[in-house]
């Protein structure tokens, strides 16, 4: 018996402690990082310096770096290559459009997620110039495609 009332004692203990540090986290008080067994406290998000790109090549690399992607293409809706992190810029920026139009005209989307056997590839329109082509061995996102959308428009913005 004595051992139940320890064990739930315990449990609640631990419940609240995991409880609260999400709660703090979720506030954007404080943020923590496993290292090895122990913790390091990283600064509050407002202290937080961000990277900023500062061309459209640094740009591409981070968001590869950032969302863990294998590739990624900004091209014109003409078809021409903008930047990009690929080996063939010219033909992923001339079939991107395409793409979008044929398939993205056919379920009414303005992105697109095309599954092949060993990569997913995402399409979207980033705004009436710009349109985005990624690539990855793992699953993309729509969440992940509207937080690209809004970096590369928020860049674009800072430097028009």
């Amino acid at each position: 018996m004595i051992h139940l009332i320890f064990t739930a004692l315990f449990g609640a203990i631990v419940g609240y402690s995991i409880t609260r540090a999400l709660v703090r986290r979720e506030r954007g008080e404080m943020e923590y990082r496993s290292i090895g067994r122990r913790k390091a406290e990283v600064k509050p998000k407002e202290e937080r310096e961000f990277f900023e790109p500062r061309d459209f090549n640094e740009l591409v690399r981070y968001l590869r770096d950032r969302f863990m992607l294998s590739d990624v293409t900004l091209a014109t809706t003409d078809g021409f290559p903008i930047a990009s992190t690929g080996e063939n810029p010219e033909e992923i920026s001339a079939l991107a459009p395409e793409i979008l139009k044929k398939v993205g005209g056919i379920l009414n989307s303005r992105s697109i997620i095309l599954s092949g056997k060993d990569y997913r590839m995402g399409v979207f329109e980033i705004n009436q110039d710009v349109i985005g082509c990624v690539k990855s061995s793992r699953d993309i996102h729509l969440v992940e495609i509207e937080m690209m959308r809004d970096e590369v428009n928020r860049f674009m913005e800072v430097r028009a």
